[in-house]
């Protein structure tokens, strides 16, 4: 199973950024951490067969990207299924109170954007080191 990298992806720091961008907030860019703590999540659930925010072991966003030595003081996760592009996911969550006010959020920096099998998408946004 192969897992589609959005981090470097220049319509996902566009579409993200630009919807930050309008509501005044500066922009977040990719990490590798993040976007690894992201398929390692995003890969689980498609493997494993399950759709939730806690992994299949136990874990939650913060302990993922803690595996990956990400020490965050900011973490939040955004997961679709079904989406079959960028703009859909984007534009779904966008709509969504508890998904926009993730990307939203004035706190992160950083984030990390995956594709799974199965059309399983993983966004996890962050602030590191603080």
């Amino acid at each position: 199973m192969a897992v589609s990298s959005m981090a470097e992806a220049q319509p996902v720091r566009q579409m993200l950024n630009g919807l930050r961008a309008e509501q005044g907030l500066g922009p977040v860019t990719p990490s590798p951490r993040l976007e690894e703590a992201a398929k390692r999540h995003a890969m689980d659930m498609a493997r494993r067969g399950f759709f939730d925010h806690e992994g299949s072991d136990g874990s939650d966003v913060m302990q993922r990207a803690r595996s990956q030595g990400y020490i965050a003081c900011a973490i939040a996760e955004n997961i679709a299924k079904g989406q079959k592009t960028l703009t859909e996911v984007l534009g779904d969550w966008a709509q969504s109170p508890g998904h926009r006010r993730n990307m939203l959020n004035a706190e992160v920096t950083d984030y990390g954007l995956v594709r799974a099998p199965g059309d399983i998408w993983v966004l996890v946004l962050g602030k590191d080191g603080c």
